[in-house]
Formats: structure tokens, C-alpha cells, sequence
């Protein structure tokens, strides 16, 4: 018979980002309760996390099998064929974001005062740029080391403090908007001791998984997806064709053939 407890062990292994043990988990869950459709969705975000995009994308599918209305499946079943399209179509990069937001850990930022227009035009989402903490500012440049933008002050002000202790972060664009600008996705790598549990970015609602697929991927010329029970957030995809490779990606978690 399922349990609470089941319940919980599963929720936290996957905040604790033990995905193995999270399979694990929610597979023991699955075969008292095969219906469970949270518990399946748990699973595909734990198979997106290790790499294991094609059993991930079987998960969810079975989700909206039992549920077709099911919106965290079906945002992270659209996720995958997103992604899946990126890398038969790129040749730019060999690791693509899938925005799987994370409260407290990830975060989409409008950049300030951008750069030099010759240098910010050339970016593309997906590009993957750096976080470089200075005296009066945190600016934010690009795989040569070129000068993008800024970082809002206010949250400047706070990551250079994490900076200086030691948290590190991985950061992409996310889209381009000749009209807006350039907005990149930052995500939480490592804390340093000190800020052990201290998030890097405050939460501001109700934790809850769910991943999306932003607009902004999709673009003309103008080209989210974390965790608790179910919640609307987006990892990051690595564009691999190897299923020992991890495509970090909801919790439930995400990689294709």
C-alpha cells in the first residue's frame, strides 16, 4: 500500500537532486500504485536529470495515458521535441538549456545597460555567457569575454556577496528582443558553506514542479522548467545523443536517442 512517507522520501531525493535514488523511489511507488500520475511524473523529471531522455519521454506519455489533461506532462513532453529540434537543427552549440525553473535556484534576468550592439546582436538563446562580479557591478559577458550587460542592481548586489564566498552559477541567454533586450537564465550550481541554505534567489510563491517550454526559444528573429510536489518551474538540456549523459530538465525529471 502507498504512504506518505513514500510520498516525501520521493520529494526528497529530488530536492537533493538524488535522481538515481529518486528512480528508485518512484519506480517502488509505481508498482503499489500504477495509476499514480504524480508519481510517473516524478520519474520522467529523475530520467531527464540522469540523461535518460527517451525513458523520460515514456514516462510522461504514459502520464497523459492516465490523465490526458495533465499540464506538467505535456509542458515536458513539448520541452523534449523542443530540444530534440535545437540539436538536429544546430550546429552553433553542443549544449542547449532546457529553462527548467527551480525556485531558488534558477532565475531569467532582463539585462541593464547592454553592450555594444555589434556584439550583443550576434547572441542567440542558448548561447552560454559568464557571471563576472566587479567593484560596482555584475556584469555579464560572453564566451570571448565581451561585455553584454549588467545585472539589475538589486540582484547584483546580492550575487556579489555569493560570488565572493565562493557559490558558482551557470548562465545562458534566453531570448533577444531588439524592442526589450537581452534576457539570460541563471542557475544555482554550488553553495558555499556559508550560504548552505541560503537560496541564491529568494522564493516569491508557492513551490510547485512544472516545466514550460518559453516562447522566446521559439523565434523569428526573436528566435521556464523544480520542486516539490508538482511544480510549475524549468535544467538544463545537454545536447547529447547519449543516454549516459545527463540532460538536466521537473519532478518528476529528463534524453533522447
Amino acid at each position: 500500500m502507498l504512504t506518505i512517507d513514500d510520498k516525501s522520501q520521493a520529494i526528497s531525493a529530488a530536492l537533493a537532486r538524488d535522481w538515481k535514488k529518486a528512480i528508485a523511489i518512484n519506480l517502488g511507488i509505481i508498482k503499489k500504485e500504477s495509476r499514480d500520475t504524480e508519481a510517473w511524473n516524478r520519474l520522467g523529471r529523475a530520467y531527464m536529470e540522469v540523461g535518460l531522455k527517451t525513458k523520460a519521454k515514456e514516462a510522461y506519455e504514459k502520464v497523459l495515458r492516465l490523465d490526458k489533461f495533465n499540464h506538467i506532462a505535456a509542458k515536458n513532453l513539448e520541452l523534449l521535441k523542443v530540444a530534440k529540434a535545437i540539436k538536429s537543427g544546430s550546429s552553433r552549440s553542443t549544449s542547449l538549456p532546457a529553462f527548467l525553473e527551480e525556485p531558488g535556484i534558477t532565475k531569467t534576468v532582463l539585462l541593464t545597460r547592454s553592450g555594444d550592439p555589434k556584439i550583443t546582436t550576434r547572441m542567440r538563446p542558448g548561447d552560454e555567457v559568464r557571471i563576472v562580479a566587479r567593484q560596482h557591478c555584475v556584469s555579464i559577458v560572453n564566451s570571448q569575454g565581451q561585455n553584454i550587460g549588467r545585472l539589475p542592481d538589486d540582484l547584483a548586489s546580492r550575487m556579489q556577496s555569493f560570488l565572493k564566498e565562493g557559490n558558482t552559477y551557470a548562465a545562458w541567454v534566453k531570448s533577444t528582443d531588439p524592442s526589450e533586450g537581452i534576457k539570460i537564465f541563471i542557475k544555482e550550481l554550488t553553495r558555499a558553506p556559508k550560504f548552505r541554505a541560503t537560496p541564491s534567489f529568494p522564493l516569491t510563491e508557492k513551490l510547485s514542479y512544472a516545466a514550460f517550454t518559453p516562447p522566446e526559444l521559439i523565434h523569428t528573429e526573436k528566435p521556464d522548467v523544480s520542486s516539490t510536489e508538482e511544480q510549475d518551474n524549468p535544467l538544463v538540456i545537454e545536447t547529447d545523443s547519449d543516454e549516459d549523459n545527463p540532460l538536466p530538465i521537473e519532478i518528476p525529471t529528463a534524453d533522447d536517442e
